[in-house]
């Protein structure tokens, strides 16, 4: 690896860092906040503002996927600069309700959210010139390229600065709206000055990996949406209407996954391998820079009108039908025209199942206002879905040809799409269950917080360990995920009412309990048919089944409980009882089959998908902590805020990714079979539990200080939090810290003397600061944490063991 200063150049094949994950987190908050803003002002004057955001946002987003081509972005001082660019994107973030329009109060929005997307843009090119001026011919085009760059960064703050000393309403959006598009205009002509040749894509695999993952989120935000549409830890009725609208918007965001991830994602990455290294520069800024932006537009109107479509099922919505069809309907067009010209860009191919899903999409659109609101999504999902059907039936012959063609890429992946899909709708399950403890900060609520987290894990750990087994991309295997999603869906959308009833609807505990039960024999049933040649593997299927068929008969119990109708919020000790009956018998019965079971599955799959579900955790605590001041306006204190929240959890990050799970890796890969099952069980499938947990009362005390803020003035003291929104930040970083502790100790039966000094150290100053204002107690928090972050970089040097590991290792097989 070559090195310029204190930054590495990357080289070769490599991969998606964890570190960017993390950075693309905030992006994920940052889009539902677009998503947000737009819901509330869908007009014609709403869904432009909405579009320029997202327009500008991309503009964030996509150079730092350039850079990570040419920058090891988790070497050198990298590190420390994308843990700021993420405060940084936050604020962004949180000011996207303020782009256009100040609100009284607090700092000027506008002027805020110029500034961060100036420092975000210029960071990158600050990077690039660094790493670009040893290249030949480089230093030429980016000074020719820096002017127009700069100049686009000036107009955005004009937008914000400008219309104020203009006279009129219409006159100064008007101008605003010009010196935003101008801002726009010159950063992606700034882009084309560049040439593509400036740097080579050095790693293919690293190129559309990055570009996948980014078309995650905006599947994702469709998922988020569909739970959004309900409201969060707000228990409106569950009919079977809402039920039916959950189940159609997660399967139209599962077939619109599908286009992407059936064929054009890894035939798109073969096409870059077979092309010269001049042309593949070309083809990578065009195919993915620029073609993947309206896709990404695609999905977020989708996400925008799913919302909307799915609150008209409970309360009479202001925004026109016209309106509401045009972005959910449109939303889906404009994701196939940019599917379809990617794959034109790129493998010269138009694609027949797109054309015919717009056509279809086109011709429904036409008779849907005439339609009630749930026929609307019906149709809608039915066409979408008529794609893959189409693939299978009518288009099969060719279908089958690039399936064949892409094997290779497929084999060479790690987690595979279905896998990914599924984690996507546990940033919504966490979500749901932060807010719940929230919204009865109580221990009774920590109670219910905890027990649906648990179920909610239960049923992750089980995929997880089907989705290595059956490393099979079937479109029968993926209509199986495609289920499971929405059904974890609509657990999540009753879990405010798992353990009572309001009596305006369906009984929400047995609604909770029903689709549990069938994402859990699901399971079985998949379990049973992947193994049904092997005697010894059925054995296992026939002990596991027996602690699960006896937790979901005590929770079926529990559910038929006779309970008095009213708050939603009770718990009756004898049905708390029978949920940790249940719990218990899952738990250990499981852990004792599992222990039983020869692991042959490959060491590192197994921690990547551990490695994705902290990320998902940290990713849910950013939204909370931002959902929290979502309609307050911009201030110092909130900035600040913000600033230490996202370092406390990026050193929760460091905590976890900078050792130990490459760590945990390397035991379990250097671990025999029968060693290998109870390191999997006990290591990850039990332990990993508290430190999502941790994570989780962690979002329920940011979420809780940021909300205590107010617009007030930076050196204004406020109030403390109350006692136990306090409790769950401290003990929720000291829980973190004992299960990673644990963790460690479990692979190595060593003590490591930093996390335990770091956790008395916290220990100690919980109580401490329990009377202090809310801020200084985050600040107190966060400074702890970092300076036990220092101390560790310092003492290991720039390159620990384990990154080294990380770096030599070989991609292991499928199988072991």
């Amino acid at each position: 690896m070559r090195r310029f200063g204190r930054l590495q150049l990357a080289q070769g094949e490599g991969s998606v860092t964890r570190l960017e994950l993390f950075l693309d987190l905030i992006f994920v908050f940052a889009f539902l906040n677009v998503t947000g803003v737009t819901a509330e002002q869908l007009n014609p004057a709403g869904l432009p503002r909405g579009l320029l955001l997202l327009v500008l946002l991309w503009g964030c987003w996509a150079p730092y996927a350039w850079l990570g081509n040419i920058l090891r972005l988790d070497r050198g001082i990298m590190p420390v600069f994308m843990f700021g660019l993420s405060a940084t994107l936050f604020v962004m973030g949180l000011t996207a309700r303020e782009a256009f329009v100040d609100r009284p109060g607090g700092l000027s929005g506008p002027v805020v959210f110029a500034v961060c997307y100036m420092i975000a843009r210029s960071g990158a090119l600050v990077f690039a010139t660094a790493a670009g001026v040893a290249e030949p011919g480089t230093r030429r085009r980016l000074s020719r390229a820096w002017p127009v760059l700069v100049s686009g960064e000036l107009a955005l703050l004009a937008s914000a600065l400008a219309p104020s000393y203009v006279e009129g309403v219409v006159a100064r959006e008007w101008i605003r709206f010009a010196l935003v598009a101008c801002a726009i205009v010159a950063g992606y002509g700034g882009t084309f000055l560049l040439g593509a040749g400036t740097w080579q894509i050095r790693s293919i695999r690293y190129w559309a990996e990055r570009h996948s993952l980014i078309i995650l989120i905006g599947v994702g935000e469709a998922i988020i949406s569909v739970g959004l549409g309900q409201g969060v830890a707000v228990a409106h009725p569950l009919t079977l209407d809402v039920l039916a609208g959950a189940l159609l918007g997660v399967m139209l965001a599962g077939a619109l996954w599908w286009t992407y991830f059936d064929v054009a994602r890894f035939a798109a990455e073969l096409a870059l391998e077979r092309v010269s290294e001049a042309r593949r520069a070309l083809l990578g800024r065009d195919a993915y820079t620029f073609l993947h932006l309206p896709m990404m537009a695609g999905l977020i109107l989708v996400a925008l009108g799913l919302q909307h479509t799915l609150s008209a099922l409970r309360l009479p919505s202001e925004t026109s039908v016209e309106m509401r069809l045009l972005v959910l309907y449109g939303g889906v067009i404009l994701y196939l025209v940019g599917l379809i010209l990617f794959e034109v860009r790129t493998l010269r191919l138009l694609g027949r199942s797109p054309i015919l899903g717009i056509l279809l999409v086109g011709s429904l659109a036409a008779i849907a206002p005439q339609v009630p609101v749930l026929a609307q999504l019906a149709l809608l999902t039915a066409a979408v879905g008529a794609m893959a059907l189409a693939d299978a039936t009518v288009f099969r012959h060719r279908h089958r040809r690039l399936h064949a063609e892409i094997q290779p890429v497929l084999k060479q992946s790690g987690v595979t799409p279905k896998e990914l899909f599924f984690d996507l709708v546990y940033v919504y399950a966490f979500l749901q269950v932060a807010a719940l403890m929230a919204d009865d900060p109580t221990w009774r609520g920590v109670v219910r917080g905890l027990l649906v987290l648990i179920v909610l894990w239960s049923a992750w750990c089980a995929y997880t360990w089907l989705g290595i087994a059956v490393r099979s991309e079937h479109p029968v295997v993926r209509l199986v995920m495609v289920l499971v999603v929405a059904l974890t869906a609509v657990i999540t959308l009753a879990s405010p009412e798992a353990f009572n009833v309001d009596g305006r609807g369906l009984p929400g505990p047995l609604v909770f309990v029903a689709c549990y039960a069938l994402i859990r024999l699901l399971f079985l049933g998949a379990f049973w048919l992947t193994v049904q040649q092997d005697p010894t593997q059925r054995a296992a299927v026939m002990r596991s089944a027996v602690p699960t068929l006896l937790a979901l008969a005590i929770l079926f119990a529990a559910a038929l409980m006779p309970q008095p109708v009213g708050d939603i919020r009770l718990l009756a000790p004898a049905r708390a009882g029978l949920w940790i009956a249940a719990i218990a018998v899952d738990l250990v019965g499981n852990r004792l089959v599992g222990a039983r079971h020869p692991w042959t599955w490959s060491a590192e799959h197994w921690a990547d998908r551990y490695s994705l579900i902290i990320i998902i955790a940290l990713g849910q605590a950013v939204i909370s902590m931002g959902t929290a001041v979502v309609y307050t306006p911009i201030s110092a204190r909130i900035i600040v805020a913000a600033t230490l929240g996202t370092a406390l959890l990026a050193a929760l990050w460091w905590i976890y990714f900078s050792k130990t799970a490459i760590h945990g890796e390397r035991v379990l890969a250097a671990s025999g079979r029968a060693q290998r099952a109870a390191l999997a069980q006990d290591a990850y499938a039990l332990l990993h539990l508290p430190m999502i947990a941790g994570i989780v009362f962690v979002s329920l005390g940011l979420g809780k200080t940021m909300s205590v803020l107010g617009n007030r003035g930076l050196f204004e003291l406020g109030a403390p939090l109350y006692t136990l929104p306090h409790l769950a930040l401290f003990g929720g970083v000291i829980i973190y810290l004992l299960a990673d502790h644990a963790f460690r100790w479990r692979l190595t039966r060593r003590v490591h003397p930093q996390r335990i000094a770091q956790t008395l150290v916290i220990t100690a100053l919980a109580p401490a600061t329990a009377q202090l204002p809310a801020l200084v107690a985050l600040a107190a928090l966060a400074a702890v944490c970092l300076g036990f972050m220092t101390i560790e970089v310092k003492r290991r040097g720039p390159l620990p063991r384990a990154r080294r590991y990380l770096q030599q290792r070989p991609r292991p097989p499928e199988v072991v």
